[in-house]
Parts: structure tokens; sequence; C-alpha cells
């Protein structure tokens, strides 16, 4: 502390400036304060301050959160100008860890942070969204791109076929996702990825922990900002397909090469005057906007933050069915209550309200039809004698207006005009959202010891509303009764945690530990009802009480659950000189999860550093400033198994005739298995780092190795059908994920130039260890009702593709001959232009025995880059994403060309006679070689890999004076871009398109995904 001694001093007035020692630069809002009593104010816009002084006082105190805080001696003085000094330590930077914050280069854990600034550098709409790209290991990927969807995020690997979801902590508070916060809101997230790091939060570690902070108010004056956007959104890209002309020429080409003739004949196609491109109908430009106020300031006793935030989002397909709205209110507050007490609370609010399209379906699903349609269909239908015709009909191709859809007259069936499928979606969701804790800091009089208390609540509600009404697509997929759905729920999550801490430093020696308690316990429940021949039609009368059903036909439900979570936890920490450093983390936690047997798992972790560059050897080094060398190891888990996971369900079976008049009565039993033997999913991790600093740290690196190793992973052990049943939870196998991560930064300040750019990059292999059942294979989700599968099994990763392996296309008759075991042909029924399949197990034929591992779903390699620059109040930011290594099945690729569906434009590159294409088969209506059938080969496995601009954006800030003479301390105006590039080789929609089963690894496939948009946008920042 730095005390100016002047003369003494009377009652008067004292004025004055104060100013960073630094640069000069005003500072506002720093507290000036009579010493001793309660008398002060806080300096304005400009640095200054104005002060009455009592008689008697004889010092000032000044401080600002960063700066070292001053007294001066006011003596006869009438005006005090200072200039406050930074205070280096607080200015270090600072990471959240688990219950803990330590300066950053302390930490010995592989832990990921992002900032505010980096947080809503990206217009998002899910606060998750914001780690994409920016945090190497972490893998984040859109669901879907239909507004309001969720996302997935992955944290070194895929490690589980239940559940890869991270655990997220938001205020201390345990989550199971962030989707309802209002990035605005965000102040840092830090992501604990290696084992030692998350092992302080136990059971739900395993899957990687986010930690979230909110924003908080500082002292001093009252700050107001306005954080918005408006924008428009469109499609990134639309799938080139055959045109009319070209369709009926393929069509064609398919029956002729089927010994059949011709589809559409000459004067077919010179008189075809349609050309439908589908996806111009359903693709749409659309609105999205963002809007937050925040209000923050307070006092040395008492600060605040409170804000208003919403949300909007229409889709870019049939936007009036596809939206999304969230509204949420924040007030973060703490208050000293004394020397030795402090308490605080962190309460937000969220409402959701989302309406969406049938997405993902093989069979249903609007972009699926889009793409799949046939050009030659007219939008709507103005044939007159067709209008006449579809007057006769009981349920009419009509929209609400009375105007009649085109229905196509090519063979299809399941494929239909989506504008009608899109006039017939019916589907919205609500839902709220309360999550608050308070909590209370005790310091008695030793020095270092703090005890805190938080009590959290997460109180929820939802509810969701389907609607079916009776339509007419074609004359073989028709909806003749009408059908609503309604389901809705609650829950109630308590948290209560206790931790005492010491830290203590012995001259050169830092000690610290901390001992604490968890105790949680939720409970909801859940209700759905359905009904069929609604006797009012319509959407606004589409409720289960207008349904018509008989009581044998209505359709009701209730699920409860509830799930209690027992911790307790510490932690010891050791450095000398902060050279040398060492920690330990010990979690104990009892789950209701788990049966008596194995209620209660332990998980240890211990963490060593040195920082290399506090040697004597290394101080002097002008090049290296820092180098720290870390090593870590952890163990882990998971209880994501479902409440009371092992023990066997009850429910309705199959109705059965009883009686002489075989009443059907329905049943009631068993439907899942029990196993009370059901234990934890654990991992264990070996984590080595380094994190290095160059030149002033004008460059940074940080470079990981780990190798984790999950065992007893959570699934459901299949069970032969004619069980009736489905089979317990059990505990399947072992699963190993083993990288490398690196990120680089390079920082340069010359005068106004700011320019600073971060590179992150990580490849993952994942590989299965063991698989506890007779085979060693479990097996996934069949792909479009081929025999294709996902596989999971032993020496592969989880999951892959289990298909066909192919090579080429046969040229000529002599390669089909050539292609024989012992003189056998291996595929008879193959003619020129069909696809080359490899007999793999060598016994002449080709069958489910030959499949084997043609490509895993999951990338292997993720990166990043994060550029930025400024230059006298103009900014330039860009960021560039991508993945490689994953493959996805192109479900829009139908495998009956006989249906009449259409095809990508690429498919002109087929084989059209000998030496024309190695790329892609025939066509013809008689596939007896399976070339349209088998889903699960390598022609229609395609590489999903790509790179992104996902933001590119250009600011601009008004020069102080000018915005103060506006009353306004800051006032940035900006144009913003995403995903304004792609480069892929996937030819579907969307490289990202993430599509999971019922259980978390079951991913890859597009069955028509909702792409991401490309959005252009325009914002405004201003302070008050």
């Amino acid at each position: 502390m730095l005390t100016a001694y002047v003369s003494n001093a009377q009652d008067r007035m004292i004025t004055g400036q104060v100013t960073a020692a630094g640069d000069g630069s005003l500072l506002p809002g720093v507290n000036v304060k009579v010493k001793g009593t309660s008398t002060g104010t806080i300096t304005d816009f400009d640095g200054n301050y104005k002060l009455s002084v009592p008689a008697g006082a004889s010092e000032l105190i000044f401080s600002f959160i960063g700066y070292t805080q001053q007294s001066v001696v006011i003596g006869t003085q009438t005006t005090i100008n200072i200039s406050l000094a930074e205070d280096v330590e607080q200015l270090e930077e600072v990471v959240v860890v688990g219950y803990q914050v330590q300066k950053k280069s302390v930490v010995t854990g592989a832990i990921a942070s992002v900032k505010s600034d980096d947080i809503t550098q990206t217009p998002v709409q899910n606060a998750a969204q914001s780690l994409q790209g920016k945090t190497a290991g972490v893998i984040v990927t859109p669901v879907s791109g239909q507004p309001g969807s969720n996302i997935d995020i992955r944290v070194r690997g895929t490690g589980s076929n239940r559940n890869n979801t991270p655990l997220y902590v938001v205020d201390g508070v345990q989550m199971d996702n962030i989707n309802f916060l209002n990035p605005n809101d965000i102040e840092s997230i830090e992501v604990l990825k290696d084992a030692a790091s998350a092992a302080i939060y136990g059971s739900r570690g395993a899957n990687g922990v986010v930690l979230v902070s909110t924003k908080k108010g500082k002292a001093g004056r009252t700050i107001v900002s306005y954080d918005g956007y408006i924008g428009i959104q469109e499609a990134w890209r639309k799938t080139p397909l055959l045109d009319a002309n070209q369709y009926m020429m393929f069509h064609n080409e398919g029956s002729l090469n089927a010994g059949g003739g011709l589809k559409y004949s000459p004067e077919d196609m010179a008189n075809n005057t349609t050309n439908t491109n589908w996806q111009d109908q359903i693709f749409q430009q659309a609105p999205i906007q963002s809007h937050t106020v925040q209000m923050s300031g307070g006092s040395e006793t008492s600060t605040f933050l409170a804000s208003v935030g919403y949300f909007g989002q229409q889709g870019i397909v049939a936007p009036e069915k596809s939206n999304f709205d969230r509204y949420t209110i924040r007030l973060n507050s703490s208050h000293k209550i004394s020397e030795y007490f402090r308490s605080g609370s962190n309460i937000t609010f969220s409402r959701e309200e989302k309406k969406g399209i049938n997405e993902q379906n093989q069979f249903g699903g609007v972009l699926q039809n889009a793409l799949l349609h046939d050009p030659l269909t007219t939008v709507w239908e103005d044939r007159p004698d067709k209008i006449q015709e579809y007057d006769t009909y009981a349920v009419k191709p009509a929209n609400k207006n009375g105007r009649y859809y085109g229905i196509s007259e090519q063979g299809l069936r399941e494929i239909v005009n989506p504008m009608a499928r899109i006039n017939n979606t019916y589907s919205e969701d609500a839902s709220n959202k309360f999550l608050g804790n308070v909590f209370v800091e005790a310091t008695p009089g030793i020095k270092g010891l703090k005890f805190r208390t938080d009590f959290g609540v997460d109180i929820g509600n939802w509810g969701n509303r389907g609607y079916n009404p009776e339509a007419y697509y074609n004359n073989v997929n028709q909806v003749s009764v009408s059908g609503v759905n309604q389901s809705a729920g609650s829950y109630v999550v308590y948290q209560w945690e206790n931790v005492l801490s010491y830290n203590k430093k012995f001259g050169d020696h830092s000690f610290d530990a901390l001992l604490g308690t968890t105790l949680r316990d939720g409970s909801g429940v859940q209700v759905g009802s359905s009904r069929n021949n609604l006797q009012i039609p319509g959407w606004d009368y589409a409720w289960v009480n207008n349904g018509a059903d008989d009581e044998t036909q209505k359709g009701n439900g209730q699920l409860d659950w509830q799930h209690r979570l027992v911790s307790f936890f510490g932690k010891v920490g050791y450095n000398y000189k902060e050279k040398y450093l060492l920690s330990a983390t010990a979690r104990y936690d009892g789950s209701s999860n788990f049966g008596p047997n194995n209620k209660f798992g332990f998980f240890p972790s211990v963490q060593a550093g040195w920082i290399i560059s506090q040697e004597e050897f290394l101080k002097s080094n002008d090049v290296v400033n820092f180098l720290k060398l870390r090593a870590s190891w952890g163990r882990v888990g998971n209880e994501n198994i479902g409440a009371f996971g092992y023990l066997e369900l009850f429910g309705n079976t199959p109705s059965y005739p009883i009686g002489t008049d075989q009443t059907m009565v329905p049943g009631y039993g068993i439907t899942r298995m029990s196993n009370p033997d059901l234990k934890w999913e654990a991992a264990s991790e070996v984590d080595l780092g380094i994190d290095v600093g160059f030149l002033d740290d004008k460059i940074s690196a940080t470079f990981d190795f780990y190798s984790r190793e999950r065992q007893d992973l959570l699934g459901t052990l299949p069970v032969p059908g004619f069980t009736g049943v489905t089979g317990p939870n059990y505990n399947l196998g072992t699963v190993r994920n083993q990288g490398i991560e690196a990120s680089l930064t390079y920082s340069k300040r010359d005068g106004d130039f700011h320019f600073d750019i971060t590179a992150n990059a990580s490849y993952n292999d994942n590989k299965v260890l063991k698989v506890a059942n007779g085979d060693g294979r479990i097996y996934g989700p069949s792909l479009f009702q081929t025999e294709g599968q996902l596989m999971m099994e032993e020496g592969q990763p989880l999951p892959y593709f289990f298909g066909f392996k192919t090579n080429g296309i046969f040229q000529n008759q002599g390669e089909i001959d050539a292609h024989n075991k012992e003189g056998q042909l291996i595929q008879p029924n193959a003619q020129p232009g069909d696809i080359r399949y490899v007999d793999v197990n060598g016994d002449g034929k080709i069958d489910n025995e030959d499949r084997v591992n043609i490509g895993a779903p999951v990338h292997s390699w993720m990166y990043g880059l994060n550029v930025r620059m400024d230059y006298k109040g103009f900014d330039l930011s860009m960021f560039w994403q991508g993945q490689a290594g994953a493959k996805m099945v192109n479900g829009t690729l139908r495998h009956d060309l006989r249906q009449g569906q259409n095809y990508p434009t690429r498919w002109l590159n087929r084989w059209t006679g000998e030496g024309t294409t190695n790329e892609f088969p025939r066509f013809t209506y008689d596939d007896k070689n399976n070339n349209y059938t088998k889903m699960n080969d390598m022609v229609h496995i395609e590489d999903a890999s790509y790179l992104r601009l996902k933001n590119l954006q250009i600011g601009y800030t008004l020069p102080t004076h000018i915005s103060k003479k506006a009353g306004m301390s800051k006032l940035r105006i900006y144009v913003s871009g995403n995903n304004l590039l792609t480069f892929t080789e996937y030819s579907g929609m969307d490289p990202e398109a993430a599509h999971s089963g019922d259980d978390d690894a079951w991913t890859g496939y597009d069955n028509g995904s909702y792409p991401q948009a490309r959005s252009y946008l325009l914002g405004l920042n201003v302070t008050f």
C-alpha cells in the first residue's frame, strides 16, 4: 500500500481525478472513501470525484478491482489527483476448477477455458455451441440445424454407448445441460477434460465436466448495457438434383436395363412443362434475433447484476412450423454481512417455446421428401379433371384454404409432396425452468480458513402437443383417422453442498485443503395421453378431450422417477515457490441408481507439476519465459443409467382373449429384467502435458497426451425377441480413448494495432477392448430396413459401420467371370455396371459373413482457428472450425429405384458402358446384384470431414469522446456472417448432421437432417 503524507485537513469539499498509472487512462467507478467511516463516493465517466470530507478525517482510501489500493493523507489539500497501479497478482489469469479458483500458472490438470468475449464472438442459439472449435479435445456437434435443437458434446471421444454428455455445473449447481442459459450472461466456461481434474465430481465426471460461471456485479457505478443483433438466415447450400429431363432419362435407362420398355416416350419428354425444384419450395429466408439488457453495479459491501434476454429464431424450412423462442431473466447478488460473513444468490428463469417439423425420418421427413420427390409433379394441382376427382374424396389432399396439392403419378409411396407434409405437421413444446442457489460464506478469525454452504434448487416443467390431421398423400399413403397426443412433466432437484477450505503459506511453502459434502435429491413425473378421431378437426381443437375414442383405444401413461446422490469429497494441495506442484482429490459417492451390491463408489486422483522456468538455469532465458510439465492420474464414474436402473420394470403387455366370448383384456407384467449386480461405469486416465510461453508470452502453447480406459460400460443386454421383455441393464465392456491435443496462441501489441491468433487441433483414437458377451459383439440399429448395422466389437472403434467392402464396378463380363472361387462365380447375378463386392471370408459368396468395418461415424481429428485484430476502433474477427475422419450414411439416397424417386446430379456419373466410371453402378429396375438395397456399403457411406468458416465479423467502436456526448461510455456496431464457407466432400444436406438412436453411441445416419443455416447479422453493443 502506498501512502502519501500531506498536512492536516479541516472540513471541506475535496475534488480530484483518478487515472491508471500505466497509460494514464481515466478510471471510472473507483471507490473513494474516508478511512474509518462510511462516507464515500465513486468516480464518474471521466475519473472525477467530489466528496464532502467531515472534520477530523485524516485519510482517503482509493480502491478499484485490478489495481493496488492506495491511501492519501488529506492534510490541507482540496484537490487530490492520484494514479492507481495495476495489481499484478490480481491481473494474473485465473481459472475455475472443482470447488476452487486457481491461478492458471499453477494448474496441473488439462483444463480448457473460454472467456466471455469468446463466448459471444460467434452468435449462437445454445451456450454450449460457443465451445465449438475453441477447445482442443472437445467435439461439439449440433444434433440438428432446426431451431431449438440440442448440442452433442463429447470430451475426448466416445466413451460409452449409453451416455456421453458431460456434467454441467452452473454457479455450483450440477445440471444435465445449459440450453436454458443466455450466452450473454456467461462470464467463463471451463472444461475439465482429464479424469484427475474431474475426479472431484466422482460418479458424474466420466464424460468430463463443464463449469459455467455467470457474470457478477462489481463495486462501482451502475452500468447499463445492451447487446443485440438482428439478421436473416438461408440454406448454406442446396443439393443439386436431377431436373425433369434428366429424371425421365434416368428412369428410362433403369427400365431398359431391366429388359423393359421406355417409361417416358420422346413425346412425354418433349411435352413436359413441369420441372419442380422441391428444395426451392421448402427452403426460405428466415429471421433471427437476440437482445440482452444488463444492469450491474454496487458498493464495497453489496453488488448485483440483473439481466433480461430474448432469443428468437425461425427455421429456414417451414418457418411457421419450425421456430424457437427463449426468454431469460437473471439476478445475481453478493452481500458482505459483516467482517466474517458474506452471502449471495444466483437466480435465473428461462422459458422456451418451440415448434418443429419431422426430420431424420427415412419415410416421413420433410427434407427427405424434398430430395427424393420427382420433379414432374406440380406443387399445386390445377388440372380441372383432377380437381373434380379430388372433390369426391372423403379425405381431401388440400391445405386449410381448400387448395389441392399435386400428387405424384410416378409410383411414389412413402415419398410425398413435402408441402403437404409441412401443412399436416403440428407440433409444439414449451418449458419453464427456475434455477437458483443461495450461499453463505464464513471466514472466522483463522486466516485462510473459510466455510461455505450452498443450497440450490432446479425446478422445471414442460408440455408437448402434437396433432395428426386426416390427410391424403397418395393412394397408398393416407391418414384416415385424426389423432392428437399430449404430454407434460415436472421435476424438482435440490442440492445442498458444504465446503470447508483452508489456505496457508509458510515461507516458500503453500498448502491448501478442502473437505466437502453434497446431497442431491430429485424427483419428477411425466404423463402422456393420446386420442384418435377428433370430434372437431383443426389445430385449435387438438386436445385429448376432443377425441372420440372408446375406452379400449385411449392411450394413457405415466412415468415417475426419483434420484438421490450423497457424496463426501476432499482435496489437498502443496507447492514450493510455485515451482513444484502436487495435489490429490478423493470422492465417495452413493447413488440410488444402483442396488445394494454396488451403491457406493470411490474416485481418487493425483496431479503433479514442475514449473521449470522458475529454476535458476531458465530464469534468465530471453526466449522461454514459461515452461511447465504436468502429469495426472484419476478415476471417475458414470451413473447415468436412469432411476433405479437395477430393478425390473412392470407395465402393460399385449391384450389377450379371455373367456368364452374371447374378450380382449390388457395384460400387465415384466417389461424389463432386473440386475442387482449392476455397477458404475468407471474411467481411469493418465494425462501428460506441457505448457510453454515464449517471448514474454507473445507465443504460448499447450500440449497434452492422454489415455483413458473406461470399464464396465452401462448398456442393455440383448435378449431374444420371443421373451417379450427388454433385457436388463448390465455392464457390457471396456473402451479406450487415447490421443493428443495441441493449442497455439500468438499475440501482438504494437501501438494502436492489436493482433491475436489461436489455433488448436486434437486427435483421438477409440477402441473397444472388451465386450462382455459370447461373441464379443453388440449389434446396433439397422440401416433403412436392410442388413446394415452399427456395431460394437472388440478391437474396433465404438461404434463402427458393419457393412460390405466394395472394389469398384464390373466393367465387362470378363471381370465378373474372373471374380470367382475355384471356378464358381462369387456374384452370379452381376452384370457389367454392377458393384463388385469383396468376398472377405473367401467362401465364394457374398453374404452377411462378409461384413466388416467400413468406417466409423465419429471424427478422430478436430481443429479450430480464431483470428482477431483491431486498430483505432475497427475490429475484425474470423473463426474457422473443422473435423475429419468420420463416415456418414447418406440416407437421402434411397435404395429402391423402382419407386420413382429422384437422385442427386452426382449420380450422372453412373456406369453407362465399359470404362465410363468406377464410382456409381448402372441404373436398373432389376437390381439382382443389390446395388441399391445394400445401403451399408462403401458406395453409400461417405466421408463427412469438413472445414467451415463459422463466423466472420467486422465492427467499429466509436471514439469515447463522441459516445460520451450521447451519454454512452461505449458504442460498437458490427456486421457478422455465420457458416459463410464450407469445404466438404459430403454430398448430403450438412456434414455436421448427427443422429442418435436410443443409445448415445449409435450415430452417423443422415436421414434428411435439418441443415445448419447461413446467416447475416447486424449487431449493436452499447454501454451507458
